[in-house]
């Protein structure tokens, strides 16, 4: 049947719509869409047509898409003019939640991009944590940790979010208070490829016990200083090109940097970098 014959069809069931009639789902959970991805996609509807239709619910201006982002920006890159679509009846807190569902039934969210879409749903429809559990299928527990990533800092989130860092490094860091210590915790675990038990190893090493009060202040005079040894390591990491390590000595002011180097021709690009010529 054309699409224009059916493209203004509110009742539930499978039409074909014109694609530019299609409003895009404004709680869509997914921030970043691999567009290579969508490029192999469009390339498959070319060639076999879309398989499986989207899902849109009845809008003002039309239809408004619930489920299938992918497949609609695909099946416009292939030059389609109409698509298959599902039409179903969705309030606004339905609509969020097909969404999130479908999403993560295909594990495509990252984990930031899961804790902003059901941070989204206890926000604006006033859910508890058991609620939003209940409606996608999870554990209260798994709704509660993935709601507390949005308390780390954007630089710790996006690490996260890009996949540097997984959940359970993550976790580890929301138990450092201070941002410039968690920030710095963060860089080294993408840059020297900690485990989350390394992590906290190092965790426990820099932010001991606030207990007594007397060793607060040495304490965090640690953290402190062994926040500006991280910074520096990775400041010359990223201008010699290799790894660095600074490890302190027991006397204030000592201690020794080890340079990473493979290869003798690496080694002289090093010297060079340093500023050293030989005679």
């Amino acid at each position: 049947m054309p699409a224009t014959a059916l493209s203004s069809q509110t009742t539930e069931g499978l039409v074909w719509l014109p694609i530019e009639s299609i409003q895009t789902n404004p709680r869509q959970p997914r921030e970043l869409f691999d567009e290579g991805a969508i490029q192999r996609l469009s390339e498959s509807i070319r060639s076999s047509g879309l398989m499986q239709p989207i899902v849109v619910r009845p809008s003002a201006k039309g239809h408004e898409l619930v489920a299938g982002e992918r497949r609609l920006r695909a099946s416009k890159l292939a030059g389609l003019k109409a698509i298959p679509a599902i039409i179903r009846a969705l309030g606004d807190r339905e609509s969020a939640e097909w969404a999130l569902v479908e999403n993560l039934q295909r594990e495509d969210l990252n984990p930031i991009e899961r804790a902003r879409g059901i941070s989204r749903l206890v926000r604006e429809f006033q859910l508890t944590h058991q609620a939003v559990a209940d409606s996608l299928g999870l554990e209260r527990a798994t709704v509660s940790n993935l709601i507390r990533l949005l308390d780390l800092d954007d630089f710790t989130a996006s690490m996260v979010a890009s996949g540097r860092l997984d959940q359970g490094h993550a976790k580890v860091l929301l138990g450092v208070a201070d941002p410039v210590v968690r920030r710095s915790l963060a860089a080294s675990s993408v840059d020297r490829q900690w485990s989350v038990r390394r992590l906290e190893m190092e965790v426990r090493r820099l932010i001991a016990p606030e207990t007594p009060v007397q060793s607060r202040s040495i304490d965090r005079g640690r953290a402190s200083g062994r926040v500006q040894v991280e910074d520096l390591q990775r400041r010359l990491s990223e201008h010699l090109g290799t790894r660095v390590e600074i490890v302190l000595g027991r006397r204030k002011g000592e201690g020794r940097v080890m340079i990473d180097f493979h290869s003798l021709e690496e080694f002289d690009g090093l010297m060079e970098r340093i500023g050293f010529v030989a005679d």
